[in-house]
């Protein structure tokens, strides 16, 4: 048995001292995670490798909603959550964006050939609007949220790792310590505001996070004792507007990448997977460059398509995707009630001091 005690000290560094019997135990509490407790993932693993931090996080989630979590449902776990429910969440999208391409591609061999051939270049076109479905969804987040990181300091991705102390179970005696990716803006009304206290990547100060983000918004702090009193309510704000018109703007991007996926331009280039990775002679055939002039011949029809209607159509997505895009950037980037509620009042003194008192 491991009796686990967690000491903070001052600068908000988590040790960690365990004893047992089983050494075995003793080195994996020695070797375990950097973070005991929640804490937020290294600032300056983010900063450096912001996208091999990302890929990390989502492989480690996509691992275990295929096999850990679905193993704990379907047992009955008294340990199973909302977090890992929601988390499975990803494995009927990608089953379903997987059927999605293979009923055309892969069932055309049961067709004749002209109907194999029409099947193939409807499967190609299905398969691109799938990749630039999801490419556009999540790229197209960035367009707004990267913006407020650089002028605000806001990053409302910041990620942290979340300690689950699980209940014993038959099958899992000993390791009864999990971890969750979450992000200390994810809930808007309970941000994890403890998680940014004292930290040391932003200086030594215990508010220099906040002091940080004052500065960067330009808010004096000259009649507070800390600037986090003054700087939170404004970060809460900036992360509403912030999520509300990334995410409209990812659904606009994303209907408008299936809708270029889908014009006539792909049907004259092979996307056939096996040839692009393991066929060298079709791979030096310049098959990027190719690649990249239909893509640029798919947006021109997009927006330019002989039929009236569907380029009426592809015009007002396109249209209303910038225009989403730009609105978010306009809200978030500039403040124009700056000094909303900064004002400050003189106390009032409830007593009246020409009635009689009596002091007890």
């Amino acid at each position: 048995m491991v009796l686990n005690i967690g000491v903070q000290n001052n600068n908000a560094q988590i040790s960690k001292i365990a004893f047992g019997s089983n050494k075995n135990e003793q080195k994996n509490a020695k070797t375990e995670d950097k973070y005991i407790n929640d804490g937020l993932l290294l600032a300056e693993e983010r900063d450096k490798h912001p996208l091999g931090l990302n890929v990390k996080i989502q492989a480690n989630k996509m691992k275990n909603a295929f096999t850990k979590y679905p193993k704990k449902g379907i047992t009955g776990s008294k340990n199973a959550n909302f977090y890992e429910f929601l988390t499975m969440g990803m494995v009927p999208y990608l089953s379903g964006s997987a059927m999605l391409i293979a009923v055309f591609n892969y069932a055309a061999k049961y067709f004749n050939t002209e109907a194999a051939q029409k099947a193939s270049k409807l499967g190609q076109k299905m398969g691109l609007g799938v990749l630039f479905y999801g490419l556009a969804k999540v790229l197209s987040k960035k367009l707004i949220e990267l913006p407020v990181k650089w002028k605000h300091g806001i990053d409302v991705n910041l990620p942290y790792k979340k300690k689950i102390n699980e209940l014993p179970e038959e099958d899992n005696k000993n390791n009864l310590v999990s971890y969750e990716y979450h992000k200390a803006y994810e809930s808007v009304d309970f941000p994890r505001w403890d998680l940014l206290y004292d930290n040391k990547y932003y200086g030594e100060e215990r508010n220099a996070y906040f002091n940080k983000i004052a500065k960067k918004m330009k808010i004096s702090s000259d009649n507070f004792n800390h600037a986090d009193q003054k700087v939170k309510p404004k970060i809460k704000e900036k992360v509403i507007q912030t999520k509300l018109f990334s995410t409209l703007a990812s659904y606009f991007w994303a209907a408008t990448g299936v809708g270029i996926a889908m014009q006539k331009p792909w049907e004259e280039i092979s996307l056939n997977p096996q040839k692009i990775i393991f066929d060298k002679k079709h791979y030096n055939q310049n098959f990027f460059k190719n690649f990249g002039k239909k893509f640029v011949e798919s947006c021109k029809e997009f927006v330019n398509n002989p039929n009236k209607n569907t380029r009426i159509a592809g015009r007002a997505l396109l249209g209303a995707a910038i225009g989403i895009t730009l609105l978010g950037n306009f809200k978030t980037l500039f403040d124009f009630n700056k000094d909303r509620g900064t004002k400050t009042h003189a106390a009032v003194s409830l007593i009246d001091n020409s009635k009689e008192k009596v002091v007890c």
